[in-house]
């Protein structure tokens, strides 16, 4: 498996990978006998190549390769099917793929903040759920709460810096508009709406705009009353993303300067599971609009 603090290549392809560790783990082979076994039916390859397909580093997987894989593994109908499949559906680009010209310009910072990874998967991802404890989501931002937040959390950064970010983050909203996403589930803390990031009118220009995102047809956003009290989902903000051609989840938690991507299930699940016990208990998308309406006419 990839890194844990680097997202793969391709999503699809690590998939493949997984699934592939998966049968040679289930026949009890090695990868160095499997690597005689393909020679002796005519296919070269090496221990490195077959590690770096089952730890999703490869950016291109032959469809032969995989095939010899497939039949040294006595894999079943449905497992070639299923791993053929995500081949097929693979939409990664081959070779060195350009970054887009705002990455580019913001590269000194997005690269130690190990954000492009993320930047890369957003777009992509069907299903978003995420935390926040402190602060209003990124992708529900105005660019003046924004501006603000970021200003505050960051006070290291030039203003330059700031701005960049701003329009790094304004840039996500306008991706996943276009992009793969279904639903975009948000979980905010009733605090995080009381406090003052600007002045008021950036506040309230900030939950108006949370009110006309949540009566849109892709945003579920959901408030954890202060009721609730303390809970495991205060350890931190955190993203889940579902795929649709893939069945793992991919998890990032963000840290003050940087955020780190897993994909193992036993760092996923326990996001998965604060993540659905909060927003069950949290106030339902009718009641959060009310309280939201009560707020904004306080402002």
């Amino acid at each position: 498996m990839p890194d844990a603090n680097e997202a793969p290549w391709s999503l699809t392809l690590a998939e493949v990978g997984s699934r592939l560790e998966e049968l040679r783990e289930k026949r009890d082979l090695t990868l160095g006998a499997v690597v005689e076994r393909l020679r002796a039916c005519g296919i070269k390859t090496n221990i490195s190549s077959l590690s770096r397909i089952e730890g999703g580093k490869r950016r291109t997987v032959p469809r032969e390769l995989t095939e010899g894989l497939l039949d040294c593994y006595g894999a079943d109908a449905d497992e070639r099917r299923d791993i053929l499949g995500l081949l097929s559906v693979d939409t990664t680009p081959a070779g060195r793929r350009r970054r887009p010209a705002l990455w580019r310009r913001h590269a000194a910072l997005l690269g130690p903040m190990q954000f492009e990874g993320y930047l890369k998967l957003e777009p992509r991802a069907y299903l978003l759920r995420n935390y926040q404890p402190q602060i209003i989501q990124g992708l529900l931002q105005t660019r003046e709460y924004a501006h603000c937040a970021i200003a505050s959390i960051r006070p290291d950064l030039k203003p330059a810096d700031v701005r960049g970010l701003v329009d790094v983050r304004m840039d996500r909203q306008q991706k996943i508009a276009a992009g793969a996403l279904h639903e975009f589930q948000a979980l905010i803390e009733q605090g995080a709406l009381r406090r003052q990031v600007g002045d008021r009118q950036v506040m309230r220009g900030q939950l108006e705009r949370l009110l006309a995102a949540s009566e849109e047809r892709q945003f579920s956003i959901r408030v954890v009353p202060d009721s609730i009290g303390c809970h495991p989902g205060l350890a931190g903000p955190f993203v889940l993303m579902s795929f649709q051609e893939i069945t793992r989840d991919v998890l990032w938690v963000e840290t003050m300067k940087r955020s780190v991507y897993f994909d193992e299930a036993q760092d996923v699940d326990p996001y998965t599971e604060v993540f659905t016990d909060l927003w069950e208990r949290a106030l339902d998308p009718a009641d959060t609009r009310v309280l939201l309406k009560e707020m904004i006419k306080e402002l």
